[in-house]
């Protein structure tokens, strides 16, 4: 006669259910790029190449500490 009511539901927290999410999404991404076959030693050392020629020795001024083409501009955003 009457329907049966269910009990009262556990309502999981919101940042609980974010960070479920992002670590099922973690895996499956980690899964992707493992199964792409991709060169990643290689893309990897070649990317540190091209960050490495960015460099410009430094001076005396300096103190020899190298600079980087993008330690001057406005990369990142700048408030």
């Amino acid at each position: 006669m009457y329907d049966k009511q269910p009990g009262p539901t556990m309502v999981q927290h919101p940042l609980e259910f974010l960070a479920e999410i992002e670590r099922r999404e973690a895996t499956a991404q980690e899964i992707l790029l493992r199964d792409t076959g991709a060169p990643w030693t290689d893309l990897l050392a070649e990317y540190v190449d091209a960050l490495t020629g960015l460099a410009t020795p430094g001076t005396a001024a300096t103190g020899y500490i190298a600079a980087y083409g993008l330690d001057e501009g406005h990369a990142g955003g700048c408030g």
